[in-house]
Protein backbone atom coordinates (compact mmCIF):
# COMPACT_ATOMS: atom_id res chain seq x y z
CA UNK A 1 0.00 0.00 0.00
CA UNK A 2 1.32 3.45 -0.92
CA UNK A 3 1.71 6.04 1.83
CA UNK A 4 -1.00 8.32 0.46
CA UNK A 5 -3.51 5.46 0.37
CA UNK A 6 -2.51 4.53 3.91
CA UNK A 7 -3.17 8.05 5.23
CA UNK A 8 -6.57 8.24 3.52
CA UNK A 9 -7.51 4.86 4.99
CA UNK A 10 -6.41 5.96 8.46
CA UNK A 11 -8.40 9.18 8.17
CA UNK A 12 -11.55 7.30 7.16
CA UNK A 13 -11.18 4.75 9.95
CA UNK A 14 -10.62 7.45 12.57
CA UNK A 15 -13.65 9.36 11.29
CA UNK A 16 -15.80 6.22 11.61
CA UNK A 17 -14.68 5.78 15.22
CA UNK A 18 -15.22 9.35 16.41
CA UNK A 19 -18.30 10.31 14.42
CA UNK A 20 -19.47 13.55 12.86
CA UNK A 21 -18.77 15.76 15.88
CA UNK A 22 -15.09 15.79 14.91
CA UNK A 23 -13.29 17.28 11.94
CA UNK A 24 -10.43 15.08 10.72
CA UNK A 25 -7.70 16.47 8.49
CA UNK A 26 -4.39 15.25 7.12
CA UNK A 27 -1.60 17.40 5.74
CA UNK A 28 2.13 17.84 5.41
CA UNK A 29 3.90 19.75 8.18
CA UNK A 30 7.40 21.19 7.86
CA UNK A 31 9.32 20.26 10.97
CA UNK A 32 12.77 21.28 12.15
CA UNK A 33 15.75 20.80 9.79
CA UNK A 34 13.53 20.78 6.70
CA UNK A 35 11.88 17.46 7.59
CA UNK A 36 8.34 17.15 6.23
CA UNK A 37 5.97 14.80 8.04
CA UNK A 38 2.34 13.91 7.42
CA UNK A 39 0.19 14.95 10.36
CA UNK A 40 -3.34 13.98 11.39
CA UNK A 41 -5.49 16.33 13.50
CA UNK A 42 -8.85 15.83 15.17
CA UNK A 43 -10.86 18.90 16.15
CA UNK A 44 -14.12 19.03 18.00
CA UNK A 45 -16.72 21.47 16.74
CA UNK A 46 -16.19 23.68 19.81
CA UNK A 47 -12.37 23.77 19.56
CA UNK A 48 -9.96 25.42 17.13
CA UNK A 49 -6.79 23.77 18.43
CA UNK A 50 -5.69 20.16 18.46
CA UNK A 51 -2.54 18.05 18.81
CA UNK A 52 -0.99 16.89 15.53
CA UNK A 53 -0.14 13.20 15.36
CA UNK A 54 2.44 12.22 12.73
CA UNK A 55 1.74 9.12 10.66
CA UNK A 56 5.08 8.38 8.99
CA UNK A 57 6.43 5.98 11.62
CA UNK A 58 3.07 4.19 11.81
CA UNK A 59 3.23 3.55 8.07
CA UNK A 60 6.66 1.93 8.42
CA UNK A 61 5.42 -0.26 11.27
CA UNK A 62 2.35 -1.24 9.22
CA UNK A 63 4.44 -2.12 6.15
CA UNK A 64 6.79 -4.25 8.21
CA UNK A 65 3.91 -6.11 9.82
CA UNK A 66 4.67 -4.87 13.34
CA UNK A 67 1.13 -3.57 13.80
CA UNK A 68 -2.33 -3.65 12.26
CA UNK A 69 -4.55 -0.89 10.92
CA UNK A 70 -6.89 -1.30 13.89
CA UNK A 71 -4.00 -1.17 16.31
CA UNK A 72 -2.79 2.08 14.76
CA UNK A 73 -6.22 3.69 15.00
CA UNK A 74 -6.50 2.58 18.65
CA UNK A 75 -3.15 4.19 19.45
CA UNK A 76 -3.94 7.40 17.58
CA UNK A 77 -7.16 7.84 19.53
CA UNK A 78 -5.38 7.11 22.81
CA UNK A 79 -2.78 9.77 22.01
CA UNK A 80 -5.51 12.24 21.12
CA UNK A 81 -7.41 11.60 24.36
CA UNK A 82 -4.24 12.15 26.42
CA UNK A 83 -3.51 15.44 24.67
CA UNK A 84 -6.92 16.75 23.67
CA UNK A 85 -7.88 20.37 24.25
CA UNK A 86 -11.43 21.00 25.40
CA UNK A 87 -11.62 24.70 24.59
CA UNK A 88 -10.63 27.14 21.88
CA UNK A 89 -7.89 29.73 21.76
CA UNK A 90 -8.96 33.32 21.18
CA UNK A 91 -6.89 34.01 18.08
CA UNK A 92 -7.84 37.69 18.24
CA UNK A 93 -5.20 38.04 20.95
CA UNK A 94 -2.54 37.49 18.30
CA UNK A 95 -3.58 40.76 16.69
CA UNK A 96 -2.34 42.77 19.66
CA UNK A 97 1.29 42.64 20.76
CA UNK A 98 0.33 43.82 24.23
CA UNK A 99 -1.81 40.68 24.63
CA UNK A 100 0.96 38.24 23.71
CA UNK A 101 4.31 39.80 24.64
CA UNK A 102 4.33 38.26 28.12
CA UNK A 103 4.17 34.77 26.60
CA UNK A 104 6.74 35.10 23.82
CA UNK A 105 9.58 32.58 24.26
CA UNK A 106 12.53 31.42 22.20
CA UNK A 107 14.07 28.17 20.99
CA UNK A 108 17.25 27.20 19.14
CA UNK A 109 17.46 25.60 15.69
CA UNK A 110 20.26 24.87 13.24
CA UNK A 111 20.77 27.73 10.79
CA UNK A 112 22.07 25.80 7.77
CA UNK A 113 19.40 23.12 7.96
CA UNK A 114 16.51 25.61 8.25
CA UNK A 115 17.21 28.16 5.52
CA UNK A 116 13.71 27.94 4.02
CA UNK A 117 12.02 28.43 7.38
CA UNK A 118 14.31 31.28 8.40
CA UNK A 119 13.30 33.28 5.33
CA UNK A 120 9.81 33.50 6.82
CA UNK A 121 10.44 33.92 10.55
CA UNK A 122 12.24 36.56 12.64
CA UNK A 123 15.48 35.22 14.04
CA UNK A 124 18.82 36.11 15.60
CA UNK A 125 22.03 34.27 14.78
CA UNK A 126 23.94 32.50 17.53
CA UNK A 127 27.12 30.84 16.19
CA UNK A 128 25.84 28.16 13.75
CA UNK A 129 22.38 28.28 15.33
CA UNK A 130 19.41 30.64 15.13
CA UNK A 131 17.14 31.89 17.89
CA UNK A 132 13.50 31.82 16.75
CA UNK A 133 10.40 32.83 18.65
CA UNK A 134 7.09 31.30 19.70
CA UNK A 135 3.89 32.32 21.43
CA UNK A 136 3.39 29.95 24.35
CA UNK A 137 -0.28 29.18 24.84
CA UNK A 138 -1.37 29.13 28.50
CA UNK A 139 0.14 25.97 29.94
CA UNK A 140 -2.59 25.47 32.53
CA UNK A 141 -5.05 24.82 29.71
CA UNK A 142 -3.02 23.49 26.82
CA UNK A 143 0.22 22.04 28.06
CA UNK A 144 3.16 23.38 26.07
CA UNK A 145 1.31 24.21 22.82
CA UNK A 146 3.04 26.96 20.84
CA UNK A 147 2.54 29.10 17.76
CA UNK A 148 5.66 29.96 15.76
CA UNK A 149 6.06 33.69 15.20
CA UNK A 150 6.45 34.71 11.55
CA UNK A 151 7.56 37.91 9.86
CA UNK A 152 3.90 38.73 9.24
CA UNK A 153 3.34 38.90 13.00
CA UNK A 154 6.12 41.47 13.41
CA UNK A 155 4.64 43.57 10.63
CA UNK A 156 1.19 43.35 12.23
CA UNK A 157 2.55 44.23 15.69
CA UNK A 158 4.97 46.88 14.38
CA UNK A 159 7.79 45.59 16.60
CA UNK A 160 11.42 44.77 15.85
CA UNK A 161 13.31 41.52 16.24
CA UNK A 162 15.27 43.20 19.03
CA UNK A 163 12.07 43.92 20.96
CA UNK A 164 10.95 40.34 20.40
CA UNK A 165 14.25 39.00 21.74
CA UNK A 166 14.08 41.27 24.77
CA UNK A 167 10.64 39.91 25.65
CA UNK A 168 11.67 36.28 25.07
CA UNK A 169 14.90 36.70 27.05
CA UNK A 170 12.82 37.74 30.05
CA UNK A 171 9.89 35.33 29.58
CA UNK A 172 11.53 32.04 28.64
CA UNK A 173 13.40 31.37 31.92
CA UNK A 174 10.23 32.27 33.85
CA UNK A 175 7.74 30.24 31.78
CA UNK A 176 10.08 27.33 31.00
CA UNK A 177 12.27 26.78 34.03
CA UNK A 178 15.56 24.97 33.59
CA UNK A 179 16.72 21.73 35.16
CA UNK A 180 20.28 20.42 35.53
CA UNK A 181 20.83 16.79 36.48
CA UNK A 182 23.93 14.69 36.58
CA UNK A 183 24.13 11.99 33.95
CA UNK A 184 24.02 9.48 36.77
CA UNK A 185 20.65 10.83 37.94
CA UNK A 186 19.25 10.72 34.42
CA UNK A 187 20.38 7.12 33.89
CA UNK A 188 18.78 6.14 37.19
CA UNK A 189 15.50 7.71 36.11
CA UNK A 190 15.60 5.89 32.79
CA UNK A 191 16.53 2.61 34.38
CA UNK A 192 13.42 2.25 36.55
CA UNK A 193 15.16 -0.61 38.30
CA UNK A 194 18.22 -1.44 40.35
CA UNK A 195 19.41 -0.26 43.73
CA UNK A 196 19.18 3.55 43.52
CA UNK A 197 20.78 4.07 46.90
CA UNK A 198 23.76 1.99 45.94
CA UNK A 199 24.00 3.66 42.51
CA UNK A 200 23.89 7.05 44.18
CA UNK A 201 27.02 6.19 46.16
CA UNK A 202 29.01 5.44 43.03
CA UNK A 203 31.37 8.12 41.82
CA UNK A 204 30.45 9.40 38.32
CA UNK A 205 32.92 8.45 35.63
CA UNK A 206 32.71 11.93 34.10
CA UNK A 207 31.55 15.31 35.45
CA UNK A 208 28.71 15.21 32.89
CA UNK A 209 25.35 16.94 33.37
CA UNK A 210 22.11 17.21 31.38
CA UNK A 211 20.61 20.68 30.93
CA UNK A 212 17.04 21.10 29.70
CA UNK A 213 13.79 22.68 30.76
CA UNK A 214 11.31 20.86 32.97
CA UNK A 215 9.11 19.87 30.03
CA UNK A 216 12.14 18.52 28.10
CA UNK A 217 10.85 20.25 24.97
CA UNK A 218 13.27 22.57 23.13
CA UNK A 219 15.33 22.72 26.29
CA UNK A 220 18.62 23.35 24.47
CA UNK A 221 17.66 27.03 24.56
CA UNK A 222 18.44 27.01 28.28
CA UNK A 223 22.06 27.80 27.40
CA UNK A 224 20.79 31.29 26.56
CA UNK A 225 19.31 31.91 30.01
CA UNK A 226 21.00 34.86 31.68
CA UNK A 227 23.69 33.82 34.19
CA UNK A 228 22.83 30.10 34.05
CA UNK A 229 26.14 28.93 32.61
CA UNK A 230 28.07 31.47 34.66
CA UNK A 231 26.55 30.18 37.89
CA UNK A 232 27.06 26.54 36.90
CA UNK A 233 30.70 27.11 35.93
CA UNK A 234 31.34 28.87 39.22
CA UNK A 235 29.70 26.02 41.14
CA UNK A 236 31.95 23.39 39.55
CA UNK A 237 34.94 25.76 39.30
CA UNK A 238 35.62 24.75 35.70
CA UNK A 239 35.18 25.89 32.12
CA UNK A 240 32.34 24.02 30.44
CA UNK A 241 32.03 22.07 27.20
CA UNK A 242 28.48 22.33 25.83
CA UNK A 243 27.52 19.24 23.83
CA UNK A 244 24.33 19.58 21.71
CA UNK A 245 22.48 16.36 22.44
CA UNK A 246 19.35 17.51 20.54
CA UNK A 247 17.07 20.51 20.24
CA UNK A 248 15.60 19.36 23.55
CA UNK A 249 18.71 19.22 25.73
CA UNK A 250 22.45 19.75 25.92
CA UNK A 251 25.16 18.01 27.91
CA UNK A 252 27.49 20.03 30.12
CA UNK A 253 30.96 18.60 30.57
CA UNK A 254 33.17 20.25 33.17
CA UNK A 255 36.58 20.71 31.55
CA UNK A 256 39.62 19.19 33.24
CA UNK A 257 41.95 20.60 30.59
CA UNK A 258 42.48 17.20 28.97
CA UNK A 259 39.38 16.71 26.81
CA UNK A 260 39.90 17.25 23.11
CA UNK A 261 37.27 19.12 21.11
CA UNK A 262 37.92 16.91 18.07
CA UNK A 263 37.07 13.79 20.05
CA UNK A 264 33.88 15.37 21.38
CA UNK A 265 32.88 16.36 17.83
CA UNK A 266 33.32 12.76 16.69
CA UNK A 267 31.02 11.65 19.47
CA UNK A 268 28.42 14.29 18.52
CA UNK A 269 28.47 13.17 14.89
CA UNK A 270 28.05 9.51 15.76
CA UNK A 271 25.17 10.18 18.14
CA UNK A 272 23.40 12.56 15.73
CA UNK A 273 23.74 10.12 12.83
CA UNK A 274 22.63 7.02 14.72
CA UNK A 275 20.55 7.99 17.76
CA UNK A 276 18.79 11.32 17.13
CA UNK A 277 15.82 11.87 14.83
CA UNK A 278 16.70 14.12 11.91
CA UNK A 279 14.18 16.76 12.97
CA UNK A 280 15.66 16.85 16.49
CA UNK A 281 19.33 17.35 15.58
CA UNK A 282 20.59 20.70 16.85
CA UNK A 283 24.22 20.89 15.71
CA UNK A 284 27.37 18.93 14.90
CA UNK A 285 29.49 21.56 16.65
CA UNK A 286 30.86 21.65 20.16
CA UNK A 287 30.65 24.82 22.24
CA UNK A 288 32.81 26.01 25.10
CA UNK A 289 31.88 28.33 27.95
CA UNK A 290 35.01 30.17 29.11
CA UNK A 291 34.49 31.00 32.78
CA UNK A 292 37.03 33.83 32.76
CA UNK A 293 35.33 35.54 29.80
CA UNK A 294 31.71 34.71 30.57
CA UNK A 295 31.19 33.81 26.91
CA UNK A 296 30.25 30.82 24.75
CA UNK A 297 32.66 29.96 21.92
CA UNK A 298 32.10 27.51 19.07
CA UNK A 299 35.05 25.16 18.63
Amino acid sequence: MEFTSFTVLIKNEVQKRVGGAYRISIGDVMKNNGVILCGLTLKQDDSNISPTIYLNSYYEDYRSGQTTLGGIVDELLEIYERNRVNRSVDMRKLLNYGEVRHRIVYKLINTEQNQELLRDVPHIGFHDLSIVFQFLIAEECFGSATILIHNAHLKLWNVSVTELYKAARHNTPVLSKYEIKSMQEVLQELSCCGDRAQAGEEKPLLPLYVLSNKSRVHGAACILYPDLLRDFAEAVQRDIYIIPSSVHEVLLLASDGRQEAAHIKEMIQEVNDTQVKTEEVLSYSVYFYARGEGRIHML
